[in-house]
């Protein structure tokens, strides 16, 4: 039996209009800057999908993928994470690590970078 909580996945990582994507699967990604929400996938495909509707659909397209991933969400198939404190969209790099010690410096070298 899969662990939902467990499973690799591919991210996407929705900040604003923006939108970055994995490389590799990851079962518990922490991004910086820390986005409003996560999606992730079971495929590399549906994940680059996602993410090319995100930055270059219609807004009404947008609108459709999420509708049509409530389901997936449900069943567990996808998965969403609501980060508790997401920080502003920003032009630069996204950082995506698992390492919990890794992230925390990230975020002080982010937050000291963005804060002048």
């Amino acid at each position: 039996m899969n662990d939902n909580a467990t499973d690799e996945r591919y991210w996407i990582a929705i900040n604003g209009s923006g939108c970055a994507i994995t490389a590799l699967p990851m079962r518990n990604p922490k991004v910086t800057p820390t986005p409003q929400q996560l999606l992730g996938f079971p495929t590399y495909e549906e994940a680059a999908e996602a993410h090319r509707i995100c930055l270059q659909a219609p807004l009404d397209e947008v609108r459709r993928l999420f509708e049509s991933l409530r389901a997936c969400v449900k069943s567990g198939r996808v998965r969403v994470i609501q980060p508790r404190h997401p920080q502003p969209q920003t032009d630069g790099p996204v950082t995506w690590t698992e390492d919990a010690d890794m992230h925390q410096a990230i975020q002080r070298i982010f937050i000291k970078t963005t804060s002048n």
